[in-house]
């Protein structure tokens, strides 16, 4: 447990799945949820009503709240910039959901927000509270295995009946298609994993399957200045939900399978090379039971509110993260 040292009033703003979650995970931690707000006025009460707290269609009801410290903003990619940004302005800490903004522009005002405000902000990409990648990052930064040398990853889901006239698939609200979505999150876990800022060396986006303005399926390669790879694919025409993280080092493969659920039991499989090579010796774990991510990387901001030290990602990831997203954007522009 915890000490508490700060007790914590929040507003969510945007109550759909993901702003549940972290509504939930905020209870488990003892904090209080005091207001909720959505477009949707209904589906902000239906989510307060579990917490006794208020609800409310204007999200600048929690925002201008002299009584709320921290807000969650949970809604589409085209306001989360601009509530983040006024939440700083109001002296609100802020958990922004992945990717923060549409494009760079949009994450660099929520930054110039917080270096006035001075309070802390968390980008929700949760992944990096997993306990397999948890585990991965600790091998990565002992150098058990020697130094890693490249990354391999694939992250898809299949959709539903009618998704692609959902908003994810608007390029004017999401920003993009499945790149921005899920694949984001493999450009931050590559960042999270080597420590190392990476460019874009190559990049195809296309629509295989879901006719939209956004691609269905993405292909990345980076590369960082010190040699080190990450190769990346992202697809919405997965019909069988995968996530797959694969890392490559001197004496080892370490690879990350699986994020509970549909996507199957969280497992990671360490490769040891023997010193004559040939069959590695392998390891097994299993990490079984609920997704505690989004508690996890609650808990990590309040650890950051409170000045302790923290691995949620940053305003300067999520831009490093959405610049990468930007270039592979304008390639595919320019291609038509």
């Amino acid at each position: 447990m915890r000490k508490k040292l700060v007790f914590m009033q929040w507003g969510i703003i945007g109550a759909g799945l993901i702003g549940a979650k972290r509504a939930a995970a905020l209870q488990s931690l003892g904090e209080k949820v005091a207001a909720v707000a959505d477009v949707d006025g209904k589906r902000a009460s239906d989510l307060a009503a579990q917490y006794s707290a208020k609800s409310f269609s204007d999200w600048k009801k929690i925002t201008h709240d002299e009584q709320i410290n921290a807000v969650v903003v949970a809604t589409t990619h085209n306001v989360l910039s601009e509530i983040s940004a006024d939440a700083l302005q109001h002296g609100k800490h802020v958990l922004v959901e992945k990717p923060a903004g549409r494009n760079p522009s949009e994450v660099r005002a929520i930054i110039a927000a917080q270096k006035k405000s001075g309070k802390k902000v968390c980008v929700g990409f949760n992944h990096r509270f997993h306990p397999a990648i948890l585990e991965a990052k600790k091998l990565c930064k002992s150098e058990k295995y020697g130094k890693l040398l490249y990354m391999r990853a694939r992250y898809g889901h299949g959709g539903r009946p009618g998704y692609e006239k959902e908003w994810r698939f608007s390029p004017k609200i999401s920003g993009g298609g499945q790149l921005i979505d899920q694949g984001s999150h493999l450009i931050d876990l590559s960042r999270f994993f080597a420590e190392k800022e990476f460019a874009l060396s190559y990049s195809v986006c296309k629509n295989y399957f879901w006719k939209a303005a956004a691609e269905d399926t993405a292909v990345l390669v980076l590369e960082s200045p010190s040699g080190i790879s990450s190769l990346l694919s992202t697809s919405c025409v997965q019909w069988k939900n995968l996530f797959s993280f694969e890392l490559f080092f001197e004496r080892a493969q370490v690879n990350i399978d699986g994020l509970g659920r549909s996507y199957g039991v969280e497992t990671l499989t360490i490769y040891r090379m023997k010193p004559e090579m040939g069959p590695p010796d392998v390891e097994i774990r299993r990490f079984e039971g609920d997704d505690e991510s989004f508690r996890a990387e609650t808990e990590d901001l309040i650890m950051r509110i409170n000045g302790k030290p923290s691995v949620s990602a940053t305003l300067e990831d999520a831009f490093e993260s959405i610049s990468i997203i930007e270039a592979a954007y304008k390639k595919k522009s320019k291609k038509g």
